[in-house]
């Protein structure tokens, strides 16, 4: 039985000209380490500029970082940056948090693919098994780290993952890849390129994937290890630029199919028939299909005028999530020179989603082990936002950006303000300090708000059943997170480069349980069967504090080191009535690793040969006395690590890569065991790929 253990984070739109990106994954692979100068990102002000001058907390991790290090998943690479906590909960379930608590259903991190949000409607989060992109596509992702909701909104309030594909002009031509590794996992890859006519160009891909839920050894789950998940990706893009036009359109989509055992019950009283359970075999479907357009129009004067266009369909069919959601996003946002050497940037967005969720009858209700339910099965989500962002040169030296969003929203019928103020300095012609303070905001989700999460258990031998429902809210306020930053940047041409931070935030309106009611089902006879009822309510707000630090060193041209060191101290409060005599729910807010370090080292050999090893350590939490007195709360300390070797004789054969993942960490777990989590194993595989699109044929 799967859990989902999904941990939202955020993303940001590729806004920039597709033209001026150029982003040629054959030439990523092999370029050295680019200057701070030299690299670009969008995603701290929807334009591209010099990572150097971005006053924010930003880091960018290339495709030859992503390429070298293995990575299998969006989730695998977001490991080689600062500032995220990154656990892996199973064989393809993870917690991802910045800033904040790794926690379930957690949103405070907004994921894009090229413009696109992969949140799940239901509960505002990512699914991150349930990205469709394929890792061969992806030019570079960039991690903003602190609130950027003035440029993307709601849900960018502890960081953004923007993760940026490569145009089809520049996407893998004629590519084929085999997978194949221990614990049953099978990875096959193609991926097709070409131009049509003089201005446009088509890219396509299809991945199919077969693992094993778990890569464990533990006695629970020896009796299904024959499970398996079957993942389909696929994807299309079309680039057309001619002129002062930039047209883009894609179209994708993921499936995944994952064998599980289920088991439904049947207590006495409500089915004196029926046998008391029935346990069985069954597979559970999750999907997602997309299509859009991007156009970016070059005016006079140095205007430029973007639109993005997105209709997106999900669903899933767990019990616990029986929904399905069409959405329809639209952004747009005109971005003009004006005076002092200013930049101003003026946008709208709407977000209309059609959800619609599953239905329950009484019985049903009472004879599923853990169930989603709701008195609105049906119900259009609406949310629209306006938003200025004015970057101005001050002098040559001093840049000081002043930006706001107002975004309304019809589940709360609230419009919240979402500003931001940043600045920053050259000390010289390789050093930039710089400063800012924001507020961003958690889109709110009907999870919260109206809907409830019912868990059954059922004791056959006593014929009892114990039913307890944690209902939403709407008297609900929305969370927010306000805060301060303070940064350093230095280099030295493609040599070296540093990036340090840190800050203070105030995260508002934190949720928690409090219990309502504790009595009996509604049945003819109420002395089997037994209710509690909980409530969600916000009495809880936290104050984080701390820092990252981040090096990426080219020792010698062959030879790159990456390294990053980042700590976070959360401190909890509670106002309200369940906090009167108990410490520990604010206590809770604070159990978390404090330590986070990351290594990446990248050797390229021969022109053959290269080699690659990483190493992820994540430091043990403490429990406050207020807390818990219970070790099974404990946050483990993880230590491990991850390697490639690759070869590959001449360009026109394939290359032959091997790797291993969790080295030092065989069987141990990432999260609490009071979380139950599955333990991860070591595993390795051999990858067969060839690039037959670059052989020449008539040879």
């Amino acid at each position: 039985m799967r859990f989902t253990f999904p941990i939202a984070i955020a993303s940001s739109l590729l806004t920039a000209p597709l033209a001026a990106a150029d982003f040629d994954l054959d030439s990523l692979l092999e370029m050295p380490l680019c200057s701070l100068a030299d690299t670009k990102v969008v995603s701290a002000t929807r334009t591209a500029q010099s990572l150097a001058d971005t006053a924010a907390s930003v880091y960018v991790i290339t495709a030859k970082e992503i390429n070298r290090s293995g990575a299998r998943s969006v989730a695998d690479a977001l490991a080689l940056a600062p500032g995220l906590h990154v656990a892996k909960y199973s064989n393809y379930d993870w917690g991802i948090t910045a800033r904040g608590q790794n926690q379930a259903l957690s949103n405070t991190l907004l994921v894009m693919v090229d413009g696109r949000s992969v949140f799940n409607p239901m509960f505002s989060g990512v699914d991150w098994d349930l990205i469709p992109v394929s890792m061969d596509n992806i030019a570079q992702i960039e991690v903003v780290l602190g609130p950027v909701g003035t440029i993307w909104g709601g849900n960018a309030v502890n960081g953004v993952i923007n993760i940026i594909t490569s145009e089809a002009e520049s996407a893998p031509d004629g590519k084929l890849a085999i997978k194949e590794g221990n614990y049953g996992y099978s990875e096959y890859q193609l991926h097709e390129s070409t131009q049509i006519g003089e201005y446009g160009y088509l890219s396509g891909y299809f991945e199919f994937v077969d693992h094993m839920p778990w890569t464990s050894d533990e006695e629970r789950v020896q009796p299904v290890q024959d499970y398996n998940v079957y993942t389909e990706r696929f994807g299309m893009r079309f680039d057309y630029q001619k002129f002062a036009h930039t047209v883009s359109v894609q179209a994708g989509g993921i499936r995944s199919r994952e064998d599980y055992q289920w088991m439904n019950f049947y207590p006495a009283f409500i089915y004196p028939e029926r046998p008391e359970s029935h346990i069985f075999d069954t597979e559970m479907t999750m999907e997602e299909y997309f299509a859009g357009l991007q156009h970016i129009q070059e005016l006079d004067d140095d205007a430029i005028w973007k639109n993005d266009f997105w209709l997106t369909y999900s669903s899933n069919d767990g019990t616990d999530r029986d929904a399905s959601f069409l959405r329809f996003d639209l952004d747009s946002n005109y971005s003009m020179a004006s005076y002092w050497n200013s930049q101003l940037t003026l946008g709208v967005n709407a977000r209309v989603i059609q959800e619609q969720l599953a239905t329950y009858s009484f019985e049903e209700r009472h004879s599923i082990p853990y169930v989603r339910i709701t008195d609105e099965p049906d119900f259009l989500n609406q949310s629209y936002g306006i938003y200025a962002n004015w970057n101005v040169d001050i002098t040559d030296d001093v840049k000081f950006i002043l930006g706001n969003r107002w975004q309304y929203n019809n589940l709360t019928h609230s419009v919240d303000a979402q500003p931001q103020v940043r600045l920053s300095y050259a000390l010289s012609d390789n050093q930039r300090v710089w400063a800012g303070w924001g507020k961003a905001v958690v889109t709110p989700s009907r999870l919260e708000l109206d809907t409830a999460f019912q868990r059954n258990r059922y004791d056959e031998d006593k014929g009892f059943l114990e039913t307890k429902l944690f209902n939403g809210s709407n008297t609900l306020d929305i969370e927010s997170v306000k805060t301060y930053e303070l940064g350093y940047r230095a280099w030295s041409g493609k040599h070296w480069q540093l990036n340090m931070g840190a800050y203070y935030s105030v995260h508002d309106n934190i949720r928690a349980y409090r219990e309502v009611n504790n009595g009996r089902l509604d049945s003819d006879d109420s002395d089997l069967s037994s209710l509690k009822e909980y409530e969600y309510i916000d009495p809880l707000w936290s104050e984080t504090m701390g820092g990252e630090i981040a090096l990426k060193w080219q020792l010698i041209e062959p030879l790159q080191i990456n390294t990053n060191y980042s700590y976070k101290r959360i401190v909890g409060h509670c106002e309200g009535a369940i906090c009167g005599s108990n410490d520990a729910v604010k206590r809770q807010l604070e159990n978390q690793p404090n330590h986070y370090v990351n290594a990446q080292v990248m050797w390229d050999i021969t022109p053959q040969w290269w080699a690659s090893a990483s190493m992820q350590y994540v430091s043990e939490s403490k429990l406050h006395r207020d807390f818990v007195d219970d070790p099974s709360y404990i946050w483990p300390k993880v230590l491990s690590f991850d390697a490639s070797v690759s070869w590959q004789y001449a360009d026109c054969a394939p290359r032959i890569t091997g790797s291993v993942e969790n080295l030092g960490a065989d069987q141990s777990t990432e999260f609490p065991d009071s979380q139950q989590p599955f333990q991860n194993g070591t595993q390795y595989w051999l990858t067969l790929d060839w690039n037959y699109g670059a052989v020449d044929w008539t040879r």
